[in-house]
């Protein structure tokens, strides 16, 4: 879920940026530095934390890819992303999955409305559930 809300994030920076920016970067960097950090006190040795950070920051941009082709798209695809990327191999309900959808078609509305000086700022919400 956090991967999830840092893409919708960083697809709103992306139009007023050409696409990149400071904070787009600075967002990216803490997520991931972050994600090393949890894997140090899970207790990954340092020799295999660079290859499995590696493996997420791969991941990740896979799950940018297939959320931004699935909100260019109809519900259908955007749901297979989600099912796939969030759920997993785990069998979701069909109503989580389209309640999942409507909430990030949700959130990207919403975000769209947002001033990117409150969001460079950390001075906005998301959108109500």
């Amino acid at each position: 879920m956090v991967a999830l809300h840092t893409f919708l994030v960083l697809r709103r920076l992306k139009p007023e940026a050409g696409g990149e920016s400071d904070i787009s970067q600075a967002l990216f960097d803490v997520m991931f530095e972050d994600m090393d950090s949890s894997l140090r006190e899970m207790g990954a040795g340092d020799m295999g934390i660079g290859k499995r950070v590696k493996a997420m920051v791969q991941a990740f941009y896979g799950r940018i890819a297939s959320y931004e082709a699935g909100l260019s798209a109809d519900d259908g695809e955007l749901e297979d992303a989600l099912q796939r990327n969030v759920y997993g191999t785990t069998e979701p309900e069909t109503v989580s999955v389209s309640a999942l959808t409507a909430y990030v078609r949700g959130q990207d509305a919403h975000l769209a409305e947002t001033n990117v000086a409150a969001i460079q700022t950390g001075d906005f919400e998301f959108g109500h559930v």
